[in-house]
């Protein structure tokens, strides 16, 4: 894959879709990744912009010279690719991988739109791994699957990338090569599966709303072609627990790592995962932790 030389820390551009309750953006000004330009720990491999797009109709963006790299990683739904004059149908599983100054428009499908994650970044080691990403093929597509894995460290980094000091930004930095060297490792091991139930598609979904409520049946629906009940039967077969307590429990991982990294409030925490109850979320953390999030936080900082 050719790679232009890396530009000078320049705003990223995502596109101006109007963004949801459930969707998140975040772009992190030149000014303070140039405060941190030279650290050795994150100059190589830098996060500009970070965002999640859940069913994004009429989402689209066309760029003639784009100033930095772009990841984009779609969970669910379709989408179309334009680039070096060729079109690419992007589906569930589907990496793309765009380098600097290379002229491309994509947009999500009108009957199934994309849901995606995407990250604009930069440095000097993004050209290697974005073809370590795309292997021998070389191609502006990459399949590698749905996985819940994947799906977390954006999540991840979008948590990270929302703080601007400085230790912040490094620690996002290698969540962003963490992800990198997760999604060439996927591509890599990825099969095409054969199975009656994809845990890691199911998983992978749950991800996605994971700052919302989400009923089973809508989990069934987007992730299998079972009935419900074969669908809550198979996936507690293969992971030993139902879609539901799953769901929880990634909530709850989550809700550790809001309360490791920030100072959110508890009741932030709570509406940022989709409860509208801090009691019953404090109850489902201590249900699964052994601990409040109050004294989850307290262990944590002695």
């Amino acid at each position: 894959m050719n790679h232009s030389p890396p530009p000078a820390h320049a705003p990223a551009e995502p596109s101006s879709w109007p963004l949801p309750v459930t969707g998140q953006r975040t772009i992190i000004p030149p000014a303070v990744l140039d405060s941190i330009a030279d650290h050795p720990l994150c100059a190589g491999c830098m996060p500009h912009g970070v965002g999640f797009y859940p069913q994004a109709r009429g989402h689209r963006m066309m760029r003639d010279n784009p100033a930095d790299y772009l990841l984009i990683y779609c969970v669910s739904g379709r989408g179309e690719l334009r680039v070096d004059g060729q079109t690419y149908t992007v589906t569930d599983g589907d990496l793309v991988l765009l380098p600097t100054a290379l002229a491309h428009r994509y947009q999500a499908d009108s009957r199934d739109p994309w849901s995606i994650y995407w990250v604009h970044l930069g440095g000097h080691e993004v050209p290697r791994f974005f073809d370590e990403i795309a292997g021998h093929a070389r191609g502006r597509t990459v399949r590698v699957g749905v996985h819940s894995r994947l799906a977390e460290e954006f999540q991840a980094l979008l948590a990270a990338a929302t703080r601007v000091q400085p230790e912040h930004l490094v620690y996002a930095a290698n969540l962003l090569r963490s992800l990198l060297a997760f999604a060439a490792l996927m591509r890599h091991q990825h099969d095409v599966r054969h199975a009656t139930l994809d845990v890691n598609r199911v998983n992978g979904y749950l991800q996605t709303a994971l700052h919302r409520r989400l009923s089973l049946d809508e989990l069934a629906e987007a992730t299998s072609d079972l009935s419900r009940y074969h669908f809550i039967r198979e996936y507690k077969r293969q992971t030993g627990q139902t879609p539901m307590q799953a769901f929880q429990r990634i909530k709850v991982s989550h809700a550790c790592y809001l309360l490791d990294i920030s100072d959110d409030s508890v009741v932030h925490i709570a509406l940022t995962l989709g409860y509208d109850d801090p009691y019953y979320f404090s109850r489902l953390f201590k249900k699964v932790m052994g601990v409040s999030p109050q004294r989850y936080r307290q262990e944590r900082g002695q």
